[in-house]
């Protein structure tokens, strides 16, 4: 590839990477506002748990059809389809909320209709990116792609919360459609300056004898049943995003309840940013090779700050413990990805990813159904004045409405700091660690 090839491919890359923060930060608004619309409008944590599963669950289903897809097409025409049709939700929104229909169910219809069109383009952004640079090119890359998938979490809440006080949701709507236009003319620039890349143009007879979606994913089920200590880290990576998604679905009504909107996106700013400290340390500093240790200890402080984050009606404290949990989340993460990378074959390393993240995604979706009912039926009726807990653990973390969303925390914290005793403990953890301290140490040597 020719100096003048490679100038090229970089300069689209930085164009569809700008594209995607900025539709990631649109995303992140609407996610943000209708969470805060559905609540004011409800007083419900199931409705906003509901909303949230509406807009998740559609997505990851369809995720393994959309990588099959991302090979199988020109991934530059996937990605204009896939942000053109999710507007089409996102505009039928806008109309329900006009015309005074927003109900919660009609809600639930439209963000799954954009879910199912949004599944389409990540899978082809990110295939997109080794389309368009080269190999050297790949870390620079990697962590670019970071920070754009960061940045909803960043900067949207804040953003959204200011223009909820000051507007509405539709205003947030509008808005996120307006980035839905920069990011497909982008998209449009990108296919008339780079040519087209997928299996039209790669070797048929090697996209004949390609195994089938169903094969790989089988061989995948099987490799992983096969190694404990992998099938055990998926189950942890399972059971931390079945936490994450309580933090994601009850913090909205919780801090609703002690403040407004706006002091909420602070909130939920703040929060991210210690996932960013938290990357950058581990960038800048080795974490060597006790990695069971590192998991151990991120689940015990993350199970502290939530079960802190769950006792004080402080609004500005649940901040901080949020900034405290989102920081051992990177090093969680990092440990696990590096112990499961080292435990499985480089040459069924993606059939394997892809299968631990389609299961280890599942927590999400349990959380989001079960949190809003365990909210609103079990946990909050019981911190309400009057309430069987009101006379004893109320004198602790409070009395009101959602404070039963706060025992609920305290409770996650509880079961955040069981795991980190269990992963401690896991013999099979334990050998994998150890494999690869050996394996590390080998090649220092060499």
């Amino acid at each position: 590839m020719s100096d003048a090839e490679i100038k090229r491919g970089f300069r689209a890359f930085l164009l569809v990477w700008l594209a995607q923060m900025v539709a990631r930060i649109g995303n992140g608004l609407t996610a943000f506002g209708l969470g805060v619309h559905v609540y004011q409008e409800t007083r419900s944590s199931t409705a906003v748990a509901a909303v949230t599963l509406a807009a998740f669950l559609p997505g990851l289903l369809l995720t393994p059809f959309a990588g099959v897809l991302a090979d199988r097409f020109d991934r530059r025409l996937l990605m204009i389809l896939g942000d053109t049709l999710s507007a089409i939700g996102l505009l039928l929104l806008l109309i329900a909320m006009t015309t005074g229909r927003g109900t919660v169910s009609v809600i639930c219809a439209c963000v799954a209709l954009s879910s199912v069109f949004t599944s389409v383009m990540d899978p082809a952004y990110r295939a997109t990116v080794s389309d368009l640079l080269t190999p050297e090119q790949y870390a620079r890359a990697g962590g670019m792609v970071q920070f754009a998938g960061a940045s909803q979490f960043l900067v949207s809440p804040a953003v959204a919360g200011v223009i909820m006080t000051a507007s509405g949701i539709r205003t947030v709507i509008v808005i996120d459609l307006s980035t839905m236009t920069v990011t497909i003319g982008a998209m449009l620039l990108v296919w008339r300056s780079v040519r087209g890349y997928g299996p039209a143009s790669s070797d048929d007879h090697e996209a004949r004898t390609q195994p089938g979606f169903w094969e790989e994913f089988r061989f995948g089920v099987a490799l992983l049943t096969q190694n404990r200590a992998v099938t055990t880290m998926m189950l942890l990576i399972t059971l931390v995003t079945f936490c994450m998604g309580f933090l994601q679905t009850l913090l909205t009504p919780m801090v609703l309840d002690l403040a407004d909107e706006q002091a909420l996106g602070v909130v939920r700013s703040v929060a991210a940013v210690g996932m960013i400290v938290a990357s950058v340390a581990i960038s800048v500093f080795s974490m060597g090779t006790r990695h069971r240790v590192y998991m151990a200890t991120a689940l015990v402080a993350g199970g502290f700050v939530v079960a802190g984050m769950g006792a004080t009606e402080n609004v500005p404290l649940i901040g901080g413990f949020g900034f405290a949990f989102f920081m051992t989340l990177p090093v969680l993460n990092t440990s696990v990805e590096v112990l499961v990378r080292s435990a499985i074959p480089n040459r069924t390393q993606g059939r394997v990813w892809g299968l631990v993240g389609l299961i280890s995604q599942m927590g999400y979706i349990v959380a989001y159904a079960v949190s809003g009912l365990l909210a609103d039926h079990v946990f909050n009726p019981l911190l309400l004045p009057g309430g069987a807990l009101a006379a004893s653990l109320g004198q602790v973390i409070g009395v009101g409405r959602s404070r039963g969303i706060g025992l609920m925390f305290i409770v996650v914290g509880l079961f955040l700091v069981v795991m980190a005793v269990v992963i401690h403990r896991s013999k099979s953890i334990r050998t994998i660690e150890r494999d690869f301290a050996r394996r590390a140490a080998a090649a220092e040597g060499h």
